[in-house]
């Protein structure tokens, strides 16, 4: 359900009818915040759950934490942080019992899963944590751009340090290997960017393409079909690749959002389960106002199902 100050409820409860036309939706968190923005949204109970249990099946199954009493939307506290962070073990506990086979993850709130003593920058590091991948890679993607991204979520001044052979290669590898085994594509074509401008213009503007061209290099040696770097600026206008390589969050995040915000989805690659969410944040400033759009809820959902 994500944070329970945010989005996540008022898209499950605008999107439900919406999905599960080839699958079980099984919505973790805590039906008291579902209920609320029902009334919020309809003035009634639109949803018939039923309650989780092994074996059985249900249109929409529910396992209800029973964590938030009272929710006040737009609100970074410790409570709802520790709630977003247990709705996710919870459901990384039913998919590891066998009982699940893929994980839609509505935002959580940075701030406020720090405050609940969460070590973790996102989920994306929580769930590779939990399954014990070292190698995993953060995929943004919508119906005509996929773009991988090298570093994630770091400060742009620690972002040169952490542009290394193994980096590079490692998410040119793990994007290489689910475009195969998820998207069902035979002979990938890969493109990667540069991190500086001109793509450093043959060391003039940096020395970091040299160690991105050894990545490559020796993707290539291996049959990968990867080719660059290439200069960012220039890159994204044709979309001419299975996938693009970014080397951090906002090279790769700005053309793939632009592209299609509402159906954009992210993707964590290289996990033993399917993980999808919609490329949005929890929403704070609209949040318990009834007006989110849940597209992108519905893209993840569909997305989990056709990678499954």
């Amino acid at each position: 359900m994500g944070d329970p100050a945010g989005i996540g409820g008022e898209i499950i409860c605008k999107s439900i009818r919406n999905i599960g036309k080839r699958s079980i939706p099984v919505i973790v968190g805590d039906e008291t915040v579902i209920r609320d923005m029902e009334y919020r949204l309809y003035g009634s109970h639109e949803i018939e759950f039923k309650g989780f249990k092994r074996g059985t099946r249900g249109d929409v199954e529910f396992i209800d934490l029973g964590m938030v009493n009272d929710v006040e939307y737009g609100l970074s506290c410790e409570i709802y942080g520790r709630a977003s962070y247990e709705y996710i073990m919870e459901a990384l506990r039913t998919i590891k019992q066998g009982d699940a086979v893929a994980l839609v993850t509505c935002p959580i709130n940075k701030a406020s899963i720090r405050k609940a003593g969460v070590d973790f920058p996102g989920h994306t590091e929580i769930l590779a944590d939990f399954s014990n991948v070292k190698e995993y890679v953060m995929m943004m993607a919508n119906r005509k751009m996929r773009v991988s991204l090298v570093t994630i979520h770091i400060p742009l001044k620690d972002v040169p340090a952490m542009i290394t052979k193994d980096r590079v290669l490692s998410c040119i590898e793990v994007t290489h290997s689910a475009l195969k085994r998820h998207f069902r594509i035979s002979k990938p074509k890969i493109k990667v960017c540069g991190l500086n401008p001109h793509a450093g213009e043959n060391g003039l503007m940096g020395k970091e393409e040299a160690v991105i061209r050894e990545a490559i290099d020796k993707a290539v040696s291996s049959g990968i079909d990867a080719q660059g770097p290439f200069p960012a600026d220039t890159l994204f206008h044709k979309v001419d690749c299975d996938a693009f390589i970014a080397m951090y969050h906002d090279q790769g995040l700005i053309p793939v959002k632009t592209m299609d915000f509402q159906r954009t989805v992210n993707i964590t690659l290289g996990l033993p389960f399917v993980r999808t969410s919609p490329g949005h944040g929890t929403g704070f400033d609209i949040a318990g106002k009834g007006i989110a759009d849940p597209s992108g809820f519905i893209e993840a959902y569909r997305v989990a199902e056709r990678l499954s």
